[in-house]
């Protein structure tokens, strides 16, 4: 996947409309509530619905107000979960990747290897954390062309991950406040049941606009911190230089204060010949368990920035394609995935 395309997609994204991000916060359950299940079996489950011919949007229109968690009680589910922890051998709560003891397209009803069963677009699913029903989010495809502010389980980004990492992604600006697949009880439960790994915490630190004519380009400086009880082999933009790491990284991304549009480098057109599953030892620096790294880098290829206030945000990932049996080193492992950062206001 291009970087063009990678780019695209996030401006589609999270153009949406801002209704419909408030409209998930009807979903999501601040305190602790008695648990939905007695005597759950599992710790952490994922649940399909009971009616196979819900669409995600008949529960976006469900009247929901001051009624989270009695609306998720009204949602019936399938008996027996979709997947559980059992099925995960560790869940990163950085990147939301699963790591499945299996291959992830084993769980499809159908034997299929490129994409989700077109029946499956806009499927619901449900999270259950020790018993309690905790949050929705739904299937989705190549060519399914919905978007809704939910966490979803898009093939169009786990067909990039090896066969046996699932991620449940979040495709919307500010994640600090609306993503909620960083529902605590869902970490305690993974906690509970041995599989979590919190990764990275990545910390964006400065902006500042540089050149802002034709096109502009920004400087901007991160930390990362090591989370995790692994040692963590991670990208460092000092060793592969900037035009290589934006080969692989998003970079910050914009939104105006009187604006809904994302601004991104959309400009940009790093001189990078080589497949984007390409990659080799020595772009990774190791990161011990506790240790961080702080890095100022920088990126053309903004549109140019009128004078305003700036909401900002960025991401960091690394490469998806490692294979399992390249993944752990004998001092370590690389981390695999995408995370984001805090988010930070600017005036230009």
């Amino acid at each position: 996947m291009s970087n063009y395309y990678f780019r695209k997609i996030v401006l589609t994204r999270e153009s949406f409309s801002v209704f419909l991000t408030i409209i998930l916060s009807t979903f999501i359950s601040c305190s602790k509530v008695e648990n939905d299940f007695e005597n759950p079996p599992h710790d952490f489950e994922i649940y399909l619905l009971d009616d196979p011919n819900i669409k995600i949007e008949d529960i976006l229109s469900l009247e929901l107000v001051n009624q989270d968690k009695q609306a998720l009680a009204n949602i019936e589910i399938q008996q027996h979960p979709w997947l559980t922890d059992d099925d995960i051998r560790m869940y990163d709560f950085s990147s939301h990747l699963l790591y499945l003891k299996h291959n992830k397209y084993d769980y499809l009803p159908e034997p299929i290897q490129l994409d989700v069963p077109a029946s499956w677009y806009d499927k619901p699913f449900m999270v259950v954390a020790d018993g309690q029903r905790r949050y929705v989010g739904y299937f989705s495809g190549f060519y399914s062309s919905n978007l809704w502010p939910l966490p979803v389980i898009d093939n169009s980004y786990n067909f990039f991950y090896p066969e046996d990492l699932l991620i449940i992604t979040w495709q919307w600006f500010n994640h600090d406040t609306t993503d909620s697949r960083n529902d605590f009880f869902v970490m305690e439960s993974l906690n509970n049941a041995g599989v979590l790994h919190n990764g990275l915490n990545l910390i964006l630190k400065k902006i500042a606009f540089q050149e802002n004519s034709d096109t502009a380009s920004v400087e901007y400086a991160f930390t990362i911190i090591n989370e995790d009880t692994d040692n963590l082999y991670i990208l460092d933009p000092d060793k592969m230089g900037s035009e290589l790491f934006h080969h692989y990284n998003i970079g910050p991304q914009f939104v105006k204060s009187d604006e809904l549009g994302v601004r991104t480098a959309s400009l940009y057109k790093p001189a990078i010949t080589s497949p984007r599953d390409t990659w080799k030892p020595e772009w990774f620096i190791k990161l011990n368990s506790g240790d961080s790294i702080t890095r100022t880098v920088n990126l053309k290829g903004y549109p140019v920035f009128p004078p305003g206030i700036y909401q900002c945000e960025t991401t960091f990932q690394c490469l998806k394609k490692i294979p399992k049996e390249q993944r752990t080193l004998s001092d370590g492992r690389y981390w695999v995935g995408p995370t984001k950062s805090n988010l930070i206001y600017i005036q230009y």
